[in-house]
């Protein structure tokens, strides 16, 4: 085994371990915040991911589909940041609980 199907190895362990924290966080994190901001680490390393297949593989297609992929992440967090923002808002119009 050459030094850099080591490395690959070591890297692609690291950043799938990554990704199951932050999976992990997504599942129980107690507040909607939280489980956005996993989401948003989970994005992140997948683009990572997807940047180390075209390294590996020396095909540019793949980074044409992590930068997509990068776009609609952040289309993504932006959604679902206005809609906890909204959902805030209404539960204190409301006098719910904030939590």
């Amino acid at each position: 085994m050459s030094g850099h199907a080591v490395i690959d190895l070591i890297v692609f362990g690291l950043t799938g371990l990554g990704i199951f924290f932050a999976l992990l966080r997504f599942l129980i994190g107690p507040s909607s915040f939280e489980r956005l901001m996993a989401v948003d680490m989970m994005n992140v390393m997948i683009i990572g991911f997807i940047s180390i297949l075209s390294y590996i593989f020396k095909n540019n297609m793949y980074m044409d589909i992590a930068i997509l992929y990068g776009l609609l992440a952040f289309i993504e967090t932006i959604v679902f940041a206005k809609y906890l923002e909204n959902q805030a808002e209404s539960s204190k119009v409301s006098g719910g609980d904030t939590k």
